[in-house]
């Protein structure tokens, strides 16, 4: 859980880590509601997640340094205290639609998954070329998501098994990820689906895939 408030801050982030994992943005706002019950969690995800999982939470940062006037503090990782800005979650949702055709946010709490590149090259350090993201309220009233915390669990273990499969066969730095199968494996380990997987994952409500644009280089 790394609180970083702009794409090119997590991308230089990104840069810093040698291993390939997933990169999940996590967009919930402190106004939304039960949101106190994810963000309370941040500590635990930060952790629980460790080299497999990167995790952003979108318009928080430890300090917005005075660039935008409508802070507000949180309790962080390990005790720290972040700031959340409404008007920072906005400019990074700005971001993200350049990056991701056809995406648009759906005014609540959202997951959006993909993974990081390991390159020496001009392009990113971010990998948006298959991009997963599904809206969490939605999946919670359908039924598609049991609990937010319960889902985590299994999308963190998920993240882990993705990574530790390709670890296995010893080119865990050459080998695609896969972030749609980390997305499957988590919403199928729940105890009772209202629909079969392929109708869930064709509920364009719930869940959609876009190819991101190319990303130019730090």
């Amino acid at each position: 859980m790394f609180p970083i408030n702009n794409l090119r801050g997590i991308e230089v982030q990104e840069s810093e880590l040698k291993e390939k994992h997933v990169v999940v943005f996590l967009l919930v706002k402190p106004s939304d509601e039960n949101s106190q019950s994810i963000i309370e969690h941040f500590n635990y995800y930060h952790h629980r997640a460790g080299k497999y999982c990167s995790i952003y939470p979108v318009g928080y940062s430890r300090s917005m340094f005075g660039f935008y006037p409508d802070v507000q503090k949180i309790r962080g990782v390990d005790h720290e205290e972040w700031e959340y800005s409404d008007r920072c979650f906005i400019d990074f949702c700005d971001e993200l639609k350049e990056r991701l055709a056809g995406w648009q946010y759906s005014g609540e709490p959202e997951l959006i998954i993909l993974q990081n590149r390991l390159t020496d090259s001009e392009e990113s350090f971010l990998d948006f070329t298959n991009c997963n993201y599904i809206d969490i309220n939605y999946g919670l009233e359908h039924g598609y998501i049991d609990s937010f915390q319960r889902f985590m669990e299994r999308l963190l273990v998920a993240c882990q098994s993705e990574v530790e499969s390709h670890e296995a066969l010893g080119r865990a730095n050459v080998m695609r990820l896969k972030p749609r199968n980390v997305l499957i494996s988590a919403i199928e380990t729940a105890p009772k689906l209202p629909k079969p997987i392929k109708k869930i994952l064709g509920d364009r409500l719930f869940y959609k895939s876009s190819r991101g644009t190319a990303a130019r280089g730090l």
